[in-house]
């Protein structure tokens, strides 16, 4: 109770310069108000949604090993890589990733391989047709936009995939 007290004028004394930041922010923000940046159709069609594009069949390999690369793409501006992966065979997906070095590496050219977080697939549980993804850091940029990227989980290699 006597720390309340103690600071009690101080709170009585910034309490202006509170308010007065507040007012200022208030008037701020009702000028940005008026001013309108486009018109809600341009802003509508700036941002409709894309068709979802069906994915390919899957090749051999994606058969083989029962999970399928949906969709590698950069993200943050250009410092994440977000790749989506389809679980076509629980039971084959579940064998190849329940080894942790099994883990998906992205290799792109002549860069060293980047690795996912060390939690990325703790406790995942798999079901037919689930895609899930995995935030891969994109360690000195070795990925760009239109390279083409090999997914390698233990021996197995997909791809390789375009990266958008």
């Amino acid at each position: 109770m006597k720390t309340v007290h103690s600071r009690l004028p101080l709170m009585i004394a910034l309490l202006p310069l509170v308010l007065a930041g507040c007012a200022t922010q208030g008037e701020q923000a009702s000028a940005e108000v008026a001013k309108p940046v486009a018109s809600p159709p341009q802003v509508a069609a700036a941002h409709a949604a894309k068709p979802v594009q069906p994915l390919p069949a899957p090749t051999d390999l994606e058969t083989k090993y029962g999970i399928q690369v949906a969709h590698l793409v950069l993200t943050a501006q250009g410092g994440l890589v977000d790749v989506r992966f389809k679980v076509l065979d629980v039971v084959k997906v579940r064998a190849l990733l329940a080894n942790p070095a099994n883990a998906p590496m992205l290799i792109a050219g002549d860069k060293p391989p980047l690795t996912p977080p060390h939690h990325a697939l703790q406790g995942a549980k798999f079901s037919q047709g689930q895609i899930f993804y995995i935030l891969y850091p994109n360690l000195r940029g070795a990925v760009q936009p239109g390279a083409e990227v090999t997914v390698a989980m233990g021996e197995a290699r997909l791809g390789p995939v375009k990266a958008q």
